[in-house]
């Protein structure tokens, strides 16, 4: 017999072994498998079974199609390719994770790994030996941290105002959000993990700010630590700084740098958060809602919560401690209002503001407040503050809970990405403009409190429509064919004007702002929408635009020559009638001085003229009519009427000038004033001897006449004398026009000379049965006129009243003061001037056309020398009038002052 002691031994050490590795196996909670890859027999343990809910009883008999009906059928082309990259001897291991499905019909994810132990003859893999490890746990969280990165990256993404960039602690940049793109022109995947900040700075400048900081603390400060030296130190840093953009150029930045901390408070890394300053005027609301969205995302700026009750004094509960760094007293001063009310920290000059809460909270709205606090060293510290009541069942006022934080210095983002989410969420809902998460459909997912005040929808309501319901339709194929290009990654958002219609109706003008949040993988999830409200936006620039082409058309077709001129003496605009008038064309004057359109002896006081206004403000010519010569493209020269005005336009002075060509009136004028006064001398002298000898004739030195005859001499020498006094007032009109006219002026006494004159009028008034009246009470007061001359304006005065007075009417003379001039009122109860005649009524040789008033007679030149004489004599005249009910003519005159 065969001594079988050593193969015994053998089999029992075998047998040990197999028994600790089962009991390793089964410590471990893992399903083993083997698996005949020829024959497809498998052999299975318990624990397989069990990791997808059954016994292993319950899935015999077991073979290879037990694994393949109860794998997930997505997953079994990549398990069967990794399956023969292993028996091809590419992998050493066939390793996959992959989903089965659980006997409760749910799906597990399983995780297989395993290899060939033996091969036949030919080659061929024969017996394979694997695990089967339930990793459904892990898979989960592993799922739940890309959501949640996805969506942190999303929410970064989505802030495209704002530059967000981060890097390592040697300066490698680690993030580079689409806001940074936008503003600097770069891709993420050119920069993150290849370059640093020093990529988008001014090298000058960071030498500069190196430089400074190094002589702060005493060693040397360059490079990226420029940028992080307080940051490192735990104090995030703000300042200006000039970004440089792909293309090269410049913008400049407000850049808050703060450090990141894990959770064990190592430094892992350094957050810049940049705002485009470069068109502050236009951005400012922009950067403001940017702000505000960009303090839901990073907590980088220290703040105050605080919840007070509604009682008389608003007395605090809870106020973190915070507080201490913005007012330097701590919380509990405040707490209770132990020591001080948080009032009495509060600005005086800003109180009233505060004040703003109350109506907003009696409303049950959300306020916002920015004021000024009053730190205990004594400067103040600029704040904003958010809140809103906390209301009852009942609704009444339990609570208001708020936020504080200091917009004095920018803070540091370094708990940022710990809070985003929470704060993103808190922005969103209490953000002034409309904002909205739309689904790829164009469903509203959700919708904020502006959104639905701006639609007046409930938030159910509009969140059971999409956007294509309320957009205008003509509006629609635009924002969709934008919504096309965003999907396919041709652009990273898009700004739009577009119509939305509203629950009622009615058609709203917005600005919508979308961008598109991916996941990890990079698969859209939803739209991220900005909606503001510019419908009265839209309306005033529509009737700007509308008054603009009103003011256009009414410059075109004017007849005279408007010309706008800027403060160095450069044309600006030129209307078809200066061309006209000039003879040069709009493009061939616009930017040329406007010396160019006056004679060369004009040119040099134009200048002097300009720049004394700009020296001493002192208009001398703004406001006034002059008559001046013209200069013609052709060099010829008119007399033109020129009339300049001024407004400021963006802070600069402009000049308006109005120009009539005159030239023809001023030469019809002439020829006038040549006639008048021809024809006054010429009939002048022989006038005179027919009237002296109609008056010997009817003075009886030729002896008695007929009656017949008598009568016919009267008419003619009155007549004669009407037309010597035509003659007398056209010689007086052509002596004032010419300038030839000497007034020899002395102090009088006012009332005096009115007495005079009604008693010297009176039997003309008498003529018409009219009674001259000088209303008491006297003036004792003295002007400066001429006598003669003022006699002759009254005259002209209390004959016309008299003259257009009904019989047995009164005229009334009065004198009044008015600050240091005296006012003299000749009043009649007449029929008044008709309205078509008023404008004309002071021109020479006017009469109303009237029959009954061409038959009272007159030259129609009374007025026209009146209104002459008295400017001559420093005053004014003018009329109201009244048709049916009479008319007042005042003269006014300078009260001459006593001595």
């Amino acid at each position: 017999m065969r001594d079988t002691s050593n193969q015994k031994r053998t089999e029992a050490a075998l047998w040990e072994q197999a028994e600790r590795l089962k009991s390793i196996i089964d410590g471990t909670n893992i399903g083993t498998w083997e698996w005949n890859v020829q024959t497809g027999e498998t052999t299975f343990n318990e624990r397989w079974a069990e990791i997808i809910g059954y016994r292993l009883e319950e899935l015999a008999p077991v073979d290879i199609n037990t694994w393949l009906n109860h794998a997930h059928p997505d997953d079994l082309t990549e398990s069967g390719a990794r399956l023969e990259r292993h028996f091809r001897g590419e992998t050493p291991f066939y390793d996959f994770q992959c989903r089965m499905r659980h006997k409760s019909g749910r799906w597990v994810w399983v995780h297989d790994r395993g290899r060939v132990v033996s091969w036949t003859a030919d080659g061929k893999p024969l017996m394979m030996y694997g695990t089967h490890a339930d990793i459904t746990g892990m898979r989960e969280q592993q799922d739940e941290a890309h959501r949640t990165s996805a969506q942190l990256q999303a929410i970064l993404d989505s802030a495209t105002g704002v530059s967000v960039i981060a890097t390592n602690p040697d300066g490698l940049i680690t993030l580079f959000n689409r806001g940074a793109q936008r503003l600097l022109g770069y891709q993420a995947e050119e920069v993150v993990g290849f370059q640093t900040p020093a990529l988008i700075h001014l090298g000058d400048e960071v030498e500069q700010r190196g430089r400074e900081l190094s002589q702060l603390v005493g060693r040397e400060i360059s490079g990226f630590e420029v940028f992080v030296h307080l940051a490192r130190q735990g104090e995030p840093e703000t300042r200006q700084w000039t970004y440089v953009h792909k293309d090269g150029t410049r913008r400049r930045v407000n850049l808050t740098v703060s450090a990141i901390f894990d959770r064990q408070g190592t430094l892992s890394g350094f957050l810049g958060i940049a705002s485009d300053i470069s068109e502050l005027e236009s951005t400012t609301r922009a950067l403001q809602e940017s702000e505000n969205r960009f303090r839901g995302l990073v907590a980088n700026l220290p703040g105050v919560v605080y919840r007070c009750e509604s009682d008389a004094n608003w007395t605090m509960r809870y106020m973190s401690d915070e507080v201490a760094s913005l007012t330097g007293f701590p919380a509990s001063d405040f707490i209770d209002n132990r020591v001080r009310s948080f009032s009495s920290v509060v600005h005086p000059d800003d109180l009233h503001i505060t004040y703003q809460s109350v109506a907003a909270i009696e409303r049950h709205e959300k306020f916002e407040l920015t004021y000024r606090l009053k730190h205990v060293d004594g400067h103040s510290v600029w704040v904003r503050e958010q809140g809103r009541g906390e209301y009852g069942a009942n609704g009444e006022l339990l609570w208001v809970s708020g936020f504080i934080w200091d917009i004095s210095d920018r803070k540091a983002a370094e708990d940022a990405l710990r809070v985003s989410e929470r704060r993103f969420s808190g922005a969103f809902n209490t953000a002034p403009q409309g904002m909205a998460i739309v689904d790829l459909d164009g469903r509203w997912m959700e919708v904020n409190d502006a959104l639905c005040r701006m639609l007046g929808y409930s938030r159910e309501e509009l969140l059971q429509l999409d956007f294509q319901h309320i957009t205008h339709p003509d509006d629609l194929a635009k924002d969709l064919a934008l919504l096309q290009k965003l999907l396919e990654g041709v652009i990273a958002d898009y700004q739009l004007e577009k119509r939305y219609i509203d629950k009622r109706g009615n058609v709203l003008w917005i600005l919508l702002s979308v961008s598109l949040v991916r996941d990890a993988l990079g698969v859209p999830l939803h739209f991220v929408s900005q909606i503001q409200d510019i419908t009265d936006r839209f309306e005033a620039e529509k009737r700007l635009r509308e008054r603009e082409e009103y003011l256009s058309t009414l410059l075109d077709n004017v007849i005279d020559a408007i010309v706008t001129i800027d403060e160095s003496g450069l044309i600006e605009t030129f209307n078809p009638a200066a061309e006209r008038i000039f003879g040069y064309a709009k493009a061939d004057v616009t930017g040329q001085n406007v010396e160019l359109l006056l004679p060369e002896h004009y040119r040099d006081q134009h200048d002097e003229f300009l720049l004394a206004y700009r020296e001493s403000g002192v208009p001398r010519m703004l406001g006034k009519a002059l008559e001046l010569p013209g200069l013609r493209r052709n060099g010829e020269l008119f007399t033109m009427e020129l009339a300049v005005s001024q407004i400021t336009l963006q802070g600069q002075r402009r000049f308006i000038a109005v120009v009539r060509d005159v030239s023809e009136r001023k030469r019809i004028e002439r020829m006038k004033n040549e006639f008048v006064s021809t024809v006054s001398h010429e009939l002048r002298t022989p006038l005179t001897s027919i009237a002296g000898a109609l008056g010997l004739i009817n003075g009886g030195a030729l002896g008695e006449v007929p009656a017949q005859m008598g009568e016919m001499l009267r008419i003619a020498q009155s007549n004669s004398q009407r037309l010597s006094g035509l003659i007398n007032d056209l010689l007086d009109m052509d002596k004032l026009v010419a300038g030839k006219m000497t007034l020899d002026l002395h102090r009088l006494k006012l009332w005096p000379l009115l007495a005079t004159a009604v008693e010297q009028n009176q039997p003309y008034a008498t003529q018409h049965s009219v009674t001259l009246h000088l209303k008491p009470p006297p003036l004792d007061v003295e002007v400066r006129v001429d006598r003669q001359r003022f006699d002759q304006i009254m005259a002209n005065l209390l004959s016309n009243a008299a003259k257009f007075s009904a019989p047995g009417a009164d005229v009334e003379v009065s004198a009044a003061l008015a600050d240091a001039r005296v006012r003299i009122s000749v009043r009649d109860f007449g029929m008044g001037i008709p309205e078509a005649f008023r404008a004309r009524i002071f021109g020479k040789f006017s009469q109303a056309d009237a029959t009954d008033t061409r038959q009272k007679g007159g030259t129609g030149l009374g007025l026209a020398i009146t209104k002459e004489l008295i400017e001559r004599m420093a005053g004014a005249i003018g009329f109201e009038s009244v048709e049916g009910q009479g008319t007042v003519f005042w003269v006014e005159l300078p009260v001459e002052q006593t001595p």
